[in-house]
């Protein structure tokens, strides 16, 4: 924790929001002082922090109070703001976005995204829902995203297990494709972007749940997550690789969610 979120407390929130203030203030500085980019991390994290201390601290002061204010809403998770933003998610996707895992493509039987990479997306939902409600006008928005993070950091966990344990049907672009969460896989060894080196990165597995509208009826939902359990695990491929394409992220925040060990 920095210097400044203990003089404000260990509210969470305020240290997400003190982390993006540094690595903002990070990047203002080398753009104004192109010739220190050659120094190491630690030297320019020092001159940066002299720099922008009294900036940081003084957006800190002033967010503080507003993101208390607005906790008790926020430490609950606000769960169905998130299923909302989960679920829409999805449905702005397209399928050719995910890593197919099992099936002939357009029609894949599995596909596949990276946890973090979901739960990124639906904090960034939660958020766009959030600038548009009155009750939070007052907030900037770099204080709203910072409370959106904490409400996915702290519930999509748990929302995305519950998606799993119930087989909810989720909509895949809007052709009518219907998927459910199969399972969570941790440390799945995976080739991210065009690494010829594979990575070890939490994914979310999706099973094909059927076509057309309503969505499937429950037992089909289940059939598809018990038959990715039971047959198309067994089968994935070796060269299994996830790109990013479609999801407007680079290379370096793909590689950021996988492990370092």
């Amino acid at each position: 924790m920095g210097p400044i979120a203990i003089i404000f407390g260990s509210n969470p929130a305020v240290k997400i929001l003190e982390d993006r203030l540094w690595d903002s203030a990070q990047k203002r500085y080398l753009q104004e002082h192109p010739a220190d980019r050659n120094e190491d991390a630690r030297t320019i994290l020092r001159r940066t922090k002299t720099a922008y201390k009294r900036t940081v601290a003084a957006r800190l002061k002033e967010a503080e109070s507003k993101v208390r204010a607005k906790w008790g809403e926020f430490k609950g998770g606000r769960t169905k703001e998130l299923q909302k933003s989960l679920a829409t998610v999805f449905r702005m996707s397209d399928m050719d976005w995910y890593s197919a895992e099992a099936g002939p493509v357009p029609s894949p039987a599995a596909i596949a995204a990276p946890y973090q990479l979901l739960k990124r997306m639906t904090a960034g939902l939660l958020f766009q829902l959030l600038r548009k409600d009155i009750h939070f006008e007052d907030l900037d928005d770099e204080t709203l995203q910072a409370l959106c993070t904490y409400a996915a950091d702290e519930k999509f966990p748990d929302l995305l297990e519950d998606a799993r344990r119930h087989y909810a049907a989720f909509e895949i672009g809007k052709k009518g494709q219907y998927f459910v969460v199969a399972e969570i896989t941790k440390l799945d060894p995976y080739f991210l972007g065009d690494e010829k080196h594979h990575s070890l990165i939490d994914m979310v597995i999706l099973a094909s749940a059927g076509t057309g509208s309503p969505e499937p009826p429950k037992k089909s939902r289940k059939a598809a997550a018990k038959k990715w359990l039971a047959e198309d695990r067994k089968n994935r491929r070796n060269d299994r690789r996830f790109t990013g394409d479609g999801w407007e992220i680079d290379l370096e925040e793909l590689k950021s969610w996988a492990s370092t060990s």
